[in-house]
């Protein structure tokens, strides 16, 4: 398997990401009727550059590089920087809110969890007296798996789920906050 280093160029200490486009237009979201600034940008370039970003470390130092022919520099160097600017800020307050949507939820998971766990615990310890028949013994061991059982979701949230959001986000700002360079073709 070929390292992700030596897949992409490195200029000045900085793995560079590079999008080579004949016109601008062609970065962003076609059907998109917005002004330039406020554009989506094209979901094979949005990929192309998360996927980039995600393959290294968040540590790592990385450029964005677009080679443009000479006519349409001086529009790109207008645009582009704060197009990405917007559209990267975006998507990561969006997945801020997603991940406090799952946190929330997590929270009221584990509110409901520990209610019905302490409920089926306080069931059993009732019903202790059927623990002498078979049948009330697989029954109260049941009442005991059913409640660890609802807490499964609450710690699911809280161990994993809210990791991969988390990394999302730093993806996201990274791309944002990455130096970008417009290089002629």
């Amino acid at each position: 398997m070929r390292k992700i280093e030596s897949i992409f160029r490195k200029e000045d200490g900085a793995f560079l990401i590079e999008i080579r486009l004949t016109e601008l237009k062609q970065f962003f979201n076609t059907f998109d009727p917005s002004p330039f600034h406020d554009k989506d940008i094209d979901d094979d370039a949005e990929r192309y550059i998360v996927n980039s970003v995600r393959a290294f470390s968040l540590k790592t130092k990385l450029k964005l590089v677009f080679y443009l022919p000479q006519e349409h520099y001086e529009e790109a160097s207008k645009v582009l920087a704060y197009s990405i600017d917007n559209y990267f800020d975006f998507r990561a307050t969006m997945f801020q809110r997603e991940m406090r949507s799952t946190l929330y939820e997590g929270r009221v998971a584990l509110l409901l969890g520990l209610l019905f766990l302490f409920t089926c615990i306080g069931l059993r310890t009732l019903l202790g007296f059927w623990a002498g028949n078979p049948l009330g013994s697989i029954a109260l061991e049941g009442l005991s798996i059913v409640g660890w059982v609802a807490m499964w979701r609450p710690i699911q949230i809280f161990l994993y789920d809210w990791w991969s959001l988390y990394r999302t986000i730093k993806i996201y700002e990274k791309i944002r906050d990455m130096a970008l360079e417009i290089s002629l073709e």
